[in-house]
């Protein structure tokens, strides 16, 4: 009884006791080393960007890092992802700093958002930013109603964000309203950014000690130790990842429209010519990766349909004898698919000043070039075979038994030998189906036949 007593009294210390060791652990938590995490936005801002993005703040958050440096050098980009990168620097639980970088970068348009949403905000020298005048999603300018419509909107999300970081709204709405552009003094100047930086380690010196609000919680930057410059120490880089790498590879106008067009020319093949099996797998996988770039492209879905049906009728010509007809109409549709696909045709919305997205025209041409030779030397071969008899042929066909299974009218096919032919009456007389006939001759991919019991109508009576 004596022990299960003391054990309870030994309980009860301990329990009394943690109010009072509570802050040592805190102190302990604190004491620990601060570690930069740095992120890097270049290029047009899409949906790509915006899922590594987002992938890397949750990550630097949860490996314990003290804040982010957000490396931008960006065009634009779509406003829906602008709005995902915007919301993901939101939920940080940790500083974001927003850095426009290298020398000569910029943060236009869509990248002017991303860099005010940052509880830091930093140039580089030789920077600029601004230009953010919503414009349609194949670079065009708005209807007046809708532009005037749009832009509001996004001077309000604008303004609304640099309130919340304690920055001067006035020139980010001129940036939306007026397009106006500034460079990185004149952004230090009007209030934009907080802080010109030469460089990374130039950066973190003025980082230091420097008070940010992240949520209800202020926090005191320290950057004491940490060099993201190579040595690196206290600093890692959350790069994307490989599948990130090869999806922003993917969503390249070129290179999406090139896998749609050998995915359905695989696909087709292996539909005309059943047990081949890689023909139809590797279209398989080409389609597939099209579809995935596309999905990140601001796209025409008519034009990707035209551009599946010039493949289709493309392979097509090579199986089915159509005269050229299947191989015309397919470099047609392709090259009214290339020029649909994507600006201005593109049925998207409006997006923040991206860069116009189209199908170079040297690759329409190349490409209709091609498949226009390809076309053209099928029906050259087509047209020699027909002059030209097959090797053995004579000896194998003439005297030979067949049935005429269409209407010769002086052409149609006879069965001779377990193959279908072309044939043609030796008089060019009407020869009615189901007449028996005999080889006498053969001429290119043509046989010269001559009915056994006299040449008959289609209506099966004799001459």
């Amino acid at each position: 009884m004596r022990m299960f007593a003391r054990a309870r009294q030994g309980v009860f210390l301990l329990l009394a006791a943690l109010p009072l060791l509570t802050p040592l652990f805190a102190i302990a938590a604190t004491d620990a080393p601060p570690r930069a995490a740095v992120l890097t936005l270049d290029g047009i801002v899409d949906p790509n960007r915006a899922r590594y993005l987002d992938r890397a703040i949750r990550e630097a958050n949860e490996q314990g890092a003290s804040f982010i440096i957000l490396r931008v050098d960006t065009p634009g980009g779509l406003a829906d992802a602008m709005l995902d990168i915007v919301k993901s620097i939101e939920a940080s639980a940790i500083p974001v700093v927003t850095y426009v970088a290298p020398r000569g970068a910029r943060a236009a348009s869509a990248g002017m958002f991303v860099s005010a949403a940052g509880h830091v905000a930093a140039m580089a020298p030789v920077t600029n930013i601004g230009a953010a005048t919503p414009i349609g999603g194949g670079g065009e300018d708005l209807p007046k109603t809708l532009a005037s419509k749009v832009a509001n909107d996004a001077a309000a999300k604008i303004r609304s964000i640099a309130e919340q970081r304690g920055r001067n709204p006035a020139p980010y709405e001129r940036a939306v309203h007026q397009a106006a552009s500034y460079s990185a003094q004149q952004a230090l100047e009007l209030g934009i950014i907080e802080l010109i930086a030469g460089d990374t380690a130039d950066l973190l010196a003025q980082l230091h000690g420097r008070t940010v609000r992240v949520g209800t919680q202020s926090i005191v930057l320290d950057t004491a130790g940490i060099r993201c410059a190579s040595p690196a120490a206290a600093c890692s880089m959350l790069s994307p990842s490989f599948l990130e790498r090869m999806l922003a590879a993917l969503a390249n106008p070129t290179v999406s429209t090139l896998l749609l067009v050998v995915g359905v020319g695989g696909i087709v093949i292996e539909l005309f010519s059943p047990g081949l099996v890689f023909p139809g797998v590797a279209g398989a996988i080409c389609l597939a990766l099209a579809l995935v770039a596309l999905g990140n492209l601001p796209v025409n879905w008519a034009g990707v349909g035209l551009i599946v049906l010039a493949g289709a009728l493309l392979v097509v010509e090579f199986y089915v004898p159509g005269f050229g007809m299947f191989g015309v109409s397919g470099i047609a549709a392709f090259v009214a698919g290339g020029l649909l696909l994507f600006a201005p045709f593109a049925a998207d919305p409006p997006t923040v000043a991206m860069p116009q997205i189209h199908l170079s025209p040297w690759l329409i041409g190349g490409l209709g070039g091609g498949f226009a030779s390809l076309t053209a030397a099928m029906m050259l071969l087509a047209r020699r075979g027909e002059k030209e008899t097959p090797p053995g042929a004579d000896r194998m066909l003439v005297g030979k038994p067949g049935v005429v299974t269409q209407t010769l009218d002086p052409t149609g096919i006879v069965h001779v030998d377990g193959e279908d032919w072309t044939a043609e009456e030796e008089r060019r007389r009407l020869t009615g189906t189901g007449q028996r006939v005999t080889v006498m001759e053969v001429r290119g991919l043509t046989l010269i036949v001559t009915a056994e019991d006299g040449p008959v109508d289609a209506g099966g009576g004799e001459e």
